[in-house]
């Protein structure tokens, strides 16, 4: 199935009647023992079921300020008299939007959000009416650096929007007339270009704590102002939040994930947000909250990780990726918390993983198997002449915590092409690794000795989609399979003036599978 088929109606409500019927999940001790029993997964074959992408500037549940619920109609008003507001509300960190509803717009006037500090100092992006120009600006001691401008006509009523990732600061607009030809709402209208960091780096909390969420105009009226931490143009590298065993875990009948939430470019600008999901309508999965992690003197947005729950000592154990290829290299960062990881926005301590790799390590998994914590994850044993990358298991020392004393147990050096994304999953009674290769276009199976296996029967979509199985935990002692995984379909995708880049990219594909 490529990226453009979608299943037909009939065939997802077939593929579906099973959810349908028992929507309230059981915790894994209520439910049958899923996964046991002579099963391998190559007894699976599985059919995509749904297709979508979250887009949100700002996430519903996760927004900081609003006129409206603050009953703030003096600040709309201050606008309107050519004035500037100044919020008490500030990004947790640099991933974080301002949004406008533009009622009404001089032909004269212009409109501003951004971040902005007590003595004037401020990023932001702008909107000229009369020179049909946005802008991306820094004010510094009461000087405006325009950092870079984009032409572009926008005619009242519309939506206008200040994004930063990281740092990589963007404007967008709903409505107003501009339409680059993308499918999606929020049109992307200009970016920083990759200038900003030269200015000011919002990594550092001595700069981020300053500011706070601020609009602004002349000769504009507004109907709303919202602000709060940035969502995501698209999902990758989705993770099913696990109880230590591998089991889903299941909370008022919800499954629960973390994703890679891309921003206004590649992988500096991505987040982890989390999600929840009903497995019979995972067209509604919803944004929950969002993971930053602060270590080293600064605030960052690291993904491409999970959550897993450690109910033995009463803690979630988060882990993420982040750093730079070739330097100073990718690694896994680590830290811990409780219940408040699954919902809000939080910033979590983190130090680095010290996992075994050679040149740099992404796609951690982790799993407490036979009472030993276990991983698997990529390893990259080369830059050059080509960027290689092998799956690797590792366990911790035996009786020892999941950070202390890890150790390679196997290394793949059969399979001649890349392949990552790596999930541990038990068929049956065994565990089994499973990687995506996107040259052979397949989902490899190991098992715990990297002896390979008979590959994932499902269809592989565009890009490198990562092979998250697991069994729903159904009461009843059925035992339906689901795959949530992401593809490669960029944002811009069909834009006559993409300004994004790669990166942005991922539409959410659920796929579903019972035992032959």
């Amino acid at each position: 199935m490529t990226m453009n088929d979608h299943p037909s109606r009939r065939g997802a409500v077939a593929l579906f009647a099973g959810a349908a019927a028992s929507t309230t999940l059981a915790s894994p001790a209520a439910a049958a023992p899923s996964g046991r029993g002579r099963l391998a997964p190559s007894d699976l074959h599985f059919e995509i079921t749904h297709r979508f992408r979250p887009v949100n500037l700002i996430p519903p549940r996760l927004v900081q300020y609003d006129t409206e619920r603050a009953g703030d109609g003096a600040a709309l008003a201050r606008v309107r008299a050519g004035g500037t507001v100044r919020t008490d509300q500030r990004p947790v960190a640099p991933w974080a939007s301002v949004v406008l509803d533009v009622r009404e717009l001089a032909a004269d006037g212009s409109v501003t959000a951004g971040l902005s500090a007590a003595d004037g100092d401020a990023v932001r992006v702008r909107y000229d009416a009369g020179a049909a120009k946005v802008s991306v600006e820094w004010v510094r001691s009461g000087s405006v650096r325009t950092v870079h401008s984009e032409q572009v006509r926008l005619t009242a009523p519309f939506t206008f929007a200040f994004v930063v990732t990281a740092n990589a600061v963007g404007a967008f607009s709903a409505g107003g007339g501009h339409d680059t030809g993308i499918a999606y709402p929020w049109q992307p209208l200009v970016t920083d270009r990759g200038k900003l960091f030269d200015l000011m780096d919002l990594h550092r909390p001595a700069q981020l704590e300053r500011l706070r969420y601020a609009f602004g105009g002349r000769g504009v009226a507004l109907g709303r102002a919202q602000a709060g931490p940035f969502g995501q143009f698209g999902l990758r590298d989705v993770s099913l939040v696990r109880n230590a065993d591998g089991t889903p875990y299941v909370r008022d009948g919800l499954l629960h994930f973390t994703a890679t939430s891309s921003g206004v470019g590649y992988a500096h600008q991505a987040h982890t947000g989390v999600w929840r999901m009903d497995p019979a309508h995972p067209e509604r999965m919803e944004q929950v909250g969002s993971h930053f992690f602060s270590y080293e003197g600064l605030l960052v947005g690291n993904h491409g990780g999970q959550l897993v729950r450690d109910a033995e000592r009463g803690r979630f154990i988060a882990l993420a990726c982040g750093g730079n290829l070739p330097t100073p290299g990718v690694t896994v960062r680590h830290g811990t918390g409780g219940e408040e990881l699954l919902s809000g926005v939080r910033l979590i301590k983190a130090k680095r993983l010290e996992l075994p790799f050679k040149e740099a390590v992404w796609d951690p998994a982790l799993r407490l198997i036979d009472g030993r914590w276990h991983y698997a994850y990529a390893n990259v044993t080369d830059f050059q002449p080509s960027l290689r990358f092998r799956p690797v298991l590792a366990a911790a020392a035996p009786g020892g915590d999941y950070d202390e004393g890890i150790r390679i147990r196997h290394e793949d050096v059969a399979w001649p092409n890349n392949n990552e994304g790596c999930r541990l999953q038990r068929f049956g009674d065994r565990w089994y690794l499973l990687t995506s290769d996107a040259e052979s276009r397949q989902y490899l199976v190991r098992d715990m000795a990297m002896r390979p296996h008979k590959s994932l029967d499902a269809p592989y979509p565009l890009g490198t989609p990562f092979p998250e199985v697991f069994p729903l935990p159904v009461a009843d002692g059925r035992e339906p399979w689901l795959m949530v995984t992401s593809d490669e379909r960029a944002y811009e995708d069909g834009s006559s003036h993409p300004l994004l880049g790669y990166g942005v990219h991922g539409d959410v594909i659920v796929m579903r599978a019972d035992r032959r």
